[in-house]
């Protein structure tokens, strides 16, 4: 009798989770929209939710619905980051609260010709935007290490880290809006503009199959096209995030 490989059972577990998590995905975030004031820490905790979920997977023994296991989970983390954010909140302003980076904070260099084939400013902005806590530690070398290594398999890549490829690649699915919401709000420059981000807008506008909800629209246009950088509305960071991700894929960028 063929016994089952210790790789074979983990892509299984993984196969599983992924099914599992998908049916209740929606109702953990609903649930941390619920418990968490600020629509992005909320998404936060969702995601590190997940992460804490898929690594003990192989210890859930089904006593209880899996969403009840889950939401056990949920708590937990988000006691955590609230306790965090508590001490935190003593020593520093609330992200919230800040209006912007400084502009001459930034460290500048020159935007790329159109056509160009060099994409190694994305390297320069993944850096720039963890060195301004845009972006963790772990969120940036995920994308640093993809950047350098695009033909790896996610498993290899996460090798190169000390984590799992599930995780690195839930590492670099986080981040990726992040550092997009970045370029827009930093370097627009480096999208090709704001003639060419306007126009992408509009196209944008136009698109029936992802639409971009009333929120996003308002969020977008005052903040991005309008310059209006201390424009702060309940839940601006995460509509500005998703805005910026269906509005990206108009711009002739790799």
């Amino acid at each position: 009798m063929q016994l089952d490989s210790p790789l074979t059972n983990k892509r299984v577990l993984d196969r599983d989770f992924a099914t599992e998590w998908k049916k209740i995905s929606q109702q953990v975030l609903a649930f941390c929209y619920h418990r968490v004031d600020l629509p992005s820490e909320a998404e936060e905790i969702f995601q590190q939710i997940a992460i804490r979920a898929w690594y003990g997977y192989a210890s859930f023994n089904g006593d209880a619905a899996f969403l009840t296991w889950v939401m056990t989970i949920a708590r937990r983390e988000i006691a955590r980051a609230m306790s965090h954010h508590h001490e935190r909140s003593k020593t520093e302003a609330s992200l919230e609260v800040v209006t912007e980076i400084a502009p001459d904070s930034l460290p500048s260099f020159p935007a790329p010709e159109m056509g160009s084939k060099d994409y190694s400013w994305l390297s320069v902005v993944t850096k720039i935007a963890a060195s301004k806590g845009v972006l963790t530690q772990m969120e940036s070398t995920s994308i640093l290490t993809r950047l350098a290594h695009s033909e790896e398999s996610w498993d290899a890549i996460g090798k190169m880290l000390g984590v799992s490829g599930t995780a690195c690649a839930t590492l670099h699915c986080r981040a990726i809006p992040k550092l997009r919401m970045f370029l827009f709000m930093y370097r627009p420059d480096l999208l090709g503009g704001i003639p060419a981000i306007t126009e992408a807008f509009t196209r944008a506008l136009a698109d029936k199959s992802n639409r971009l909800n009333v929120q996003e629209i308002e969020v977008f246009q005052r903040i991005i096209l309008d310059g209006q950088v201390n424009y702060r509305k309940a839940g601006w960071r995460l509509a500005l995030r998703s805005a910026c991700s269906k509005v990206i894929k108009w711009l002739s960028l790799p």
